[in-house]
């Protein structure tokens, strides 16, 4: 597999283990057997094993109360190189990174305590607008191996989000609660025990608070929260 040395995204935070001189773009297909990031032979599902090992898994659990969530999981910290995968599915538009990710997570989440036969998935909605400019919902994607690895119903149609607003990335926290209130509707009742919020990264909580609002309104008896990372 050829490695392409990316201009725009300088990786600062490398781990001392490695000196990796540039970044491997997901959507170059790796070799069968070898890994995403360091390009040995010896990978499993897309990573070696001393690379998964050295990635960024939140060891800790999300401590902060969220209003309208019970629960909230995240995978990793959003670190080196997880940071740099995500915006790459964000911005990059790199579907296969975001298959790979997915996977890592659904190995996660499998050994969370829910009754999942009453649960379903609810990924975080964009914004007509701003659906038709990215050209996906990198929620969607991201989310889409965890549903095929536990078999849990996937809902992106009960609750949408009527208008964009300013990208929470680059508020505050006051300014983002302000701008995430009341931004997202149901289109019709939420017919579930326990709802699950999907989505990327997890900063303030301000996004997945409104959104657990909204699906209690909606029905829900029960809203936790899984991310890729936390911030």
């Amino acid at each position: 597999m050829r490695k392409m040395r990316s201009k725009s995204s300088t990786l600062v935070d490398r781990p001392k283990r490695y000196n990796w001189l540039s970044f491997v773009h997901c959507t170059e297909v790796p070799r069968l057997g070898s890994c995403w990031l360091c390009g040995s032979r010896s990978a499993v599902d897309g990573l070696c094993e001393g690379c998964t090992q050295d990635l960024p898994w939140r060891n800790t659990p999300w401590r902060k109360k969220l209003a309208h969530i019970d629960e909230v999981v995240a995978c990793f910290n959003f670190a080196y190189p997880i940071r740099q995968l995500i915006h790459q599915v964000k911005f990059g538009r790199d579907i296969a990174c975001a298959r790979l990710l997915g996977r890592l997570a659904a190995g996660q989440f499998e050994h969370i305590d829910l009754h999942l036969d009453s649960a379903a998935l609810y990924p975080v909605p964009l914004a007509h607008g701003r659906m038709l400019r990215r050209g996906f919902n990198q929620a969607v994607e991201l989310c889409l191996p965890v549903r095929r690895h536990l078999y849990l119903p996937i809902d992106v149609v009960s609750v949408y989000k009527p208008r964009a607003g300013r990208a929470q990335s680059r508020l505050d926290a006051a300014t983002r609660r302000k701008n995430i209130r009341g931004a997202f509707a149901l289109h019709h009742p939420v017919n579930v025990d326990v709802a699950i919020i999907f989505d990327d990264v997890i900063t303030t909580g301000a996004t997945v608070s409104a959104m657990a609002q909204t699906l209690r309104l909606g029905g829900a008896k029960r809203v936790v929260v899984w991310v890729i990372a936390a911030a």
